[in-house]
């Protein structure tokens, strides 16, 4: 509660007031301070006063006096800040208290009436308050009885709600759980039922009033007395009771049920009522006696009742539990298609033996379909279902009273059909979910019953087949007691034990053991009975003293008896042994070991497989005729020294004629068989009565020894024996074979590292995965120029030494060859530590293992050096004579559409320059009238240039008399070659330093010459260092001579003849067209075969390409002297036109891909001689289109004359071209010139892919001929 509500004055805190007091003076001095010019100077100091003794109270004002004073005599009273008091301080002072005083009073009284009338309310709301808490605590009484009110109306209704729930759950309850509840009054008989009990009983509460006479009543006859007996004495005993009896119902079925009551008892201590539960238990009965029934069904089928005995009670079962029901159960035949029945006691034998007779099938009934199905079949009425469509079955069914069948398939674990199980009903009606889980119940049992009966069928047949499977064993089984004897053995024990049966049954089985091992069997026994099983092997003793090896396999049976298995081991043992031998052998074969250690090995492992065995091998000779001692530690010496060297013959004792005759020859008596009649005195004195030889093979089938074994008693070999001489044969053979393949790998090796040497290959293998290089052979290391002695080199070592231009390449082409796993082919360079280049050429091989994996490369690398430099050499040749055609026939193509010769001569500069690839070609030609040197022309490279006028020559066109190399050319008439401008002595002066300036290094000078006189010279200047190739200078004379013309031409055309020039100059382009140019087309293909079969290894082909290629050289020279002299072809002197053009073509075409096809019609006249060289360059010319630009499979020419008309056709399948574009070569337009001249008509037809056809036409009657 404040402190105003309690009466009490409220001060305002002191800091508050006093700081009023000094805020109030010091906003009315700072106020002042402009005034005072007006003339006020303490007029506003009185409500600084005022307001600070109203709010403040007496202190607060008188300080603001004080203030006020001390303010006014400082700021605003003479002299200026200075305190100074006089006496006209006192008026304002005192004025100044006065106020104070006057407003202190006023605001005290204020004061005090507010503290009056704060004290008058404060009474007025204390006793408000008072009511109002009077009010709030009466109201808050009635609320909460009212609260309690309607909670206990809350309550009572979710009482009444939980009673009427409680009475629903247990009505629900009491039907689920089939419980009625109900009272009796014993002295009245009058009763109270639930509805569930009136249901139980089979009343409707609505109509029946329920008593203790109604219960009895119903209550089944047989059990009444017994009730009644039993509720007397309970009423007797004041005791409840707990009773099971049946209630016979109004509807005349039958219950089961349970009743308990509980007594109430009176004042008098005698029972007044009684209340308790009736409970149906019909369901737990039928499930009881199902049970007991299946309980039944099992301990007939474990007691091996029969099958039919059993199904039968089955049925039996089912139709107690279904009262009106009828049981059948159906197997399937051995057919898979009829059902017989096996059990059904209810069911009439009539319809029995109906069932038997209808196959299973779709719409056989409901047995037969369900076997049929495999499945469950409900048919809920026989007389309409369509699964009885067999209007026999379906009317049998019906006579026997039969309406409704429910049939399930009995399936085995496997799924298999086994047979079926149905229930009949009289009425039709569908199963309940109870019918269906009874059926399936039933179907279970049958298919136990069923399976085990079969099971055990088999079990029998099974026990049968194991007794014979025993007695049939080559083993020795047996069982033994707990006393460690016989109890039961089979005939192969008895055998091996060498005793009859009855002396064997009830002996200890210690009688077979050997001394020294007797006192292993208590620990068997032990180890048996600890782990169950075991297996040993032991010495067994026979009857008659013999001991042989046995596996013996211990396993402990029921009732403390033991399963022993004995298996005679010997010939296992002999084998183990033998084994061990071979091993022993073939590793001393694999080690190397000399072949004498290893034949000695294999003879005394013979002699320690058989008692009294004497062991040899023969070896045969290299010559195939004798045989050479190998091996025969045992023998006696003498005898081995006299055998050594025996020819092999038809009867040359066991060893000679086996290794004659190549098979087996056993010699079982010395003494008496012929085959030893020359050797037979040798062998009886050293006591050697039979001897068994047989040959040893290599794998080819050679015979390459033989293996004797030699007895001193007569005697032949034991299946076992003959074993063993397979065996020690084989590995004789095995160890001959591979002495002497090792011999021939050595003598191999030598050969292929020879051969190797002398063709420059090696062999290699390379493991990409891990980049090692795995061998090298000696030839590798040589030729890729690394040391043997230090090995394989790692594969990166290897790749740095390839030439940088060749590495990308070569990797490029390894890691596809290693992704694809895929074999390779390349040529690359490598340089040897000396710096020398090789060119290899190297194939890879892939090796992958059975999954496919790539595990390593091997192949070959060859130093093609050599084949290079040669290749080189003939590629350099025919760039020659593709230079010599190439200018020659652009300086024809320049000769037929350009009359100036210049442009001729410019042309070849230019092609000298480009095919030479050249810095710069000069023409200089002698002026004999001045007798200096003039600049014809200038290239620079392949391009024409201007005259250089910086050029010694062209300073001074005498100084080169001066020219060493000038007068060199001058002097021998031929070609002049400088190749090193730099430190030739015979360059030097102005004529060096040019040289030195343009760049040059080397320079060839070549003589242009008239009449075998020098005219002047063509100079070609390179940029690089190197030597001048003989086919580089040839190629440059070749073109002077042409330069030479071109300048003859000039000539010509300066004497004014140019229009016979012209024609002339036309007519000596196509001459030399027609001859030289396809001559060396044919030169040229012919080199071009030659160059494909050096590719291919081929050296034979590539000779007789090349001396084709010389024989055409030789002819088109040949042609082009004679064309020159007698301008007639030489073909035509000696043949006819057509056997010429024959010639011609098939001379080109030789070693071609090009096949050629001739035809002639009719008899060709005899034409003139123009006509006929024409004709014959008309067929060399298309042959030569066709070679340069065809690219055809097939040129055929074809002649025919009739009705006084000669026709050429010259056609082939190549790729033709456009008639219609423009041609620029001298081919077409020489051919068009040609047929001209004769008066006769040229057709082309060609076009893109579809070959050329060229026609000439000539009209052969007296007045064209001529």
């Amino acid at each position: 509660m404040l402190k105003s509500d309690l009466g009490l004055r409220r001060v305002a805190p002191a800091v508050w007031r006093y700081g009023l007091s000094i805020l109030s003076v010091a906003i009315s001095t700072a106020v002042t301070f402009p005034l005072q010019s007006f003339g006020v100077r303490t007029s506003l100091f009185f409500p600084a006063v005022l307001l600070s003794t109203w709010f403040g109270g007496t202190g607060p004002g008188l300080l603001a006096v004080l203030l006020s004073t001390l303010s006014i005599n400082f700021f605003f009273t003479e002299p200026f800040l200075a305190f100074q008091f006089s006496a006209r301080d006192v008026p304002t002072t005192v004025a100044f208290f006065f106020s104070a005083l006057v407003i202190s009073s006023w605001s005290t009284s204020r004061k005090r009436a507010e503290n009056r009338l704060r004290d008058s309310e404060y009474e007025l709301r204390k006793a408000r308050n008072e009511l109002e808490a009077k009010v709030e605590e009466r109201t808050a009484k009635l609320s909460r009885a009212n609260e309690e009110l309607q909670s206990e109306i809350i309550e009572r209704k979710s009482a009444e709600e939980k009673i009427r729930r409680g009475k629903a759950f247990l009505a629900e309850g009491q039907r689920i759980s089939r419980t009625g509840t109900w009272s009796w009054n014993v002295a009245s008989g009058k009763a109270t039922w639930s509805e569930e009990h009136y249901r139980i009983f089979g009343f409707d509460p609505g109509k029946t009033k329920s008593s203790f006479e109604l219960f009895m009543e119903t209550v089944h006859p047989e059990d009444r007395s017994f009730i009644k007996h039993r509720l007397d004495e309970a009423i007797r005993e004041r005791s409840g009771f707990d009773l099971e009896f049946r209630l016979a119902l109004p509807d005349g079925a039958i219950k089961h049920v349970q009743g308990v009551g509980r007594p109430a008892l009176g004042p008098s201590g005698e029972v007044d009522s009684y209340i308790g539960t009736t409970v149906d238990i019909s369901e737990r009965k039928r499930g009881e006696a199902l049970f007991a029934g299946e309980k039944r069904l099992l301990e007939m089928i474990a007691t091996g009742v029969p099958l039919k005995e059993i199904l039968n009670v089955l049925c039996q079962i089912i139709e107690e539990y279904r009262p009106g029901t009828l049981a059948s159960i159906l197997l399937l035949r051995s057919d898979g298609l009829h059902l017989a029945s096996v059990a059904g006691p209810s069911l009439p034998k009539g319809w029995r033996q109906e069932m038997e007779k209808l196959p299973i099938g779709p719409c056989a009934g409901s047995c037969g379909t369900a076997a049929y199905r495999g499945s469950a079949v409900i048919v809920s009425d026989i007389a309409t279902d369509p699964l009885w469509e067999v209007p026999e079955h379906r009317a049998a069914a019906l006579s026997h009273g039969l309406r409704a069948s429910w049939s399930n398939p009995i399936l085995s674990s496997e799924g298999k059909v086994l047979g079926t199980f149905c229930i009949y009903e009289r009425e039709t009606r569908r199963p309940s979910a109870h019918d269906l889980e009874l059926i399936e119940k039933a179907t279970y049992l049958a298919r136990v019953a069923i399976e085990r009966d079969r099971a055990e069928a088999d079990l029998r047949t099974s026990e049968e087949k194991y007794r014979d499977l025993i007695n049939a064993s080559p083993d020795a089984i047996c069982v033994l007691d707990a006393d460690s004897k016989w109890v039961l053995v089979n005939p192969a024990g008895i055998k091996l034990a060498g005793r009859l049966e009855e002396e064997l049954i009830g002996s200890s089985v210690t009688d077979t053991y050997v001394p020294e091992e007797l006192h292993l069997f208590r620990d068997r026994i032990e180890k048996l009975k600890a782990e169950g099983s075991f297996r040993f092997e032991r010495k067994f003793l026979r009857k008659n003293g013999e001991v042989i090896p046995v596996e013996v396999s211990l396993a402990a049976l029921r009732g403390r008896y033991y399963q022993a298995i004995i298996r005679d081991i010997s010939q296992r043992k002999r084998r183990e042994a033998l084994l061990a031998g071979e091993n022993r052998v073939l590793e001393m074969v694999a080690k190397g070991d000399s072949l004498a250690e290893i034949l000695d090995k294999l003879c005394v492992l013979v002699e320690e497989q058989s008692s009294g065995v004497l062991a040899s091998i023969l070896l045969m000779d290299p010559n195939g005729k004798q045989l050479r001692h190998g091996a025969a530690p045992n023998l006696p010496k003498t005898y081995t020294e006299a055998i050594d060297g025996a020819f092999i013959g038809p009867a040359v004792g066991s060893c000679g004629t086996a290794a004659y005759r190549a098979e087996q020859v056993i010699v079982s008596d010395i003494a008496a068989d012929p085959l030893w009649a020359d050797f037979r005195d040798l062998a009886l004195a050293h006591s050697l009565r039979a001897c068994w030889s047989t040959p040893i093979f290599s794998s080819e089938g050679k015979v390459i020894g033989t293996f004797a074994m030699y007895y001193r008693e007569p005697r032949s070999p034991s299946p076992r024996e003959q074993e063993t001489i397979k065996h020690i044969t084989y590995l004789a053979g095995v160890a001959i074979q591979r002495k002497l393949a090792e011999r021939a790998r050595r003598e191999s090796e030598a050969y292929l590292e020879e051969a190797q040497r002398l063709s420059h290959t090696g062999s290699w293998a390379w493991t990409p995965a891990s980049g090692e290089i795995r061998y090298w052979s000696e030839e590798t290391y040589r030729v890729l120029g690394f040391d043997p002695d230090a090995g394989p080199p790692r594969f990166e070592t290897f790749f740095q030494r390839l030439c940088s231009e060749d590495q990308e390449r070569v990797r490029e082409l390894f890691e596809s060859a290693i992704r694809e796993k895929a074999e390779f082919e390349t040529d690359y360079r490598i340089v040897h530590p000396s710096g020398a280049v090789k060119h290899i050429h190297a194939v890879g091989h892939p090796v992958c293992d059975e999954a496919g994996h790539l595990v390593e490369f091997v192949g070959t690398v060859i130093d093609i050096t050599e084949s290079k430099r040669s290749e080189e050499a003939l590629r350099a040749s025919e760039q020659v004579a593709r230079g010599q055609v190439e200018a020659l026939a652009q300086s024809l193509d320049v000769l037929a559409t350009a009359p100036e010769p210049e442009k001729l001569i410019g042309q070849m500069l230019s092609t000298i320059g480009r095919l030479l690839n050249a810095q710069g070609v000069t023409l200089w030609l002698f002026d004999e009238s001045t007798d200096s040197l003039v600049l014809r022309l200038m290239a620079d490279g392949a391009k024409p240039a201007a005259p250089d006028a910086q050029h010694p020559i062209m300073k001074n066109p005498l100084s080169w008399k001066q020219n060493q190399i000038i007068q060199e050319l001058l002097f021998m008439a031929g070609p002049v070659v400088c190749e090193d401008l730099e430190t030739d002595p015979r360059v030097k002066g102005e004529w060096r330093d040019y040289m030195m300036q343009k760049g040059a290094k080397r320079f060839l000078a070549v003589p242009i010459l008239v009449a075998g006189h020098v005219k002047g010279f063509i100079g070609v200047r390179h940029a690089d260092r190197g030597a001048y190739r003989p086919e580089e200078i040839e190629l440059t004379q070749a073109l002077a001579h042409q330069v030479m013309l071109a300048i003859q031409l000039n000539e010509f055309a300066e004497q004014g003849q140019r229009a016979a020039v012209f024609e002339e100059r036309n007519r000596m382009a196509r001459d030399i067209h027609d001859t030289l140019a396809q001559g060396f087309t044919g030169v040229i293909v012919q080199l071009e075969a030659a160059e494909d079969a050096v590719s291919c290894g081929y050296r034979k082909e590539a000779d007789n390409h090349l001396h084709r290629a010389g024989e055409l050289a030789r002819q088109s020279l040949s042609e082009a002297r004679r064309s020159v002299h007698a301008l007639r072809p030489r073909a035509l002197q000696e043949h006819n036109f057509w056997d010429a053009l024959k010639g011609t073509i098939k001379n080109t075409t030789v070693g071609t891909a090009l096949h050629t096809k001739f035809a002639a019609q009719g008899k060709l006249p005899k034409l003139p001689q123009p006509w006929q060289e024409n004709l014959l360059h008309i067929g060399q010319e298309a042959l030569t289109n066709t070679l340069k630009y065809a690219r055809a499979r097939n040129f055929e020419t074809r002649i025919s004359y009739k009705a006084k008309e000669l026709r050429l056709e010259l056609r082939d399948d190549g790729d033709g071209f456009k008639v219609k574009d423009r041609h620029d070569g001298v081919g077409l337009s020489g051919m068009r010139e040609r047929v001209e001249q004769m008066g006769g008509q040229l057709k082309i037809t060609s076009s893109r892919g579809k070959g050329t056809k060229v026609t000439v036409l000539l009209p052969c009657n007296g007045e064209s001929m001529s």
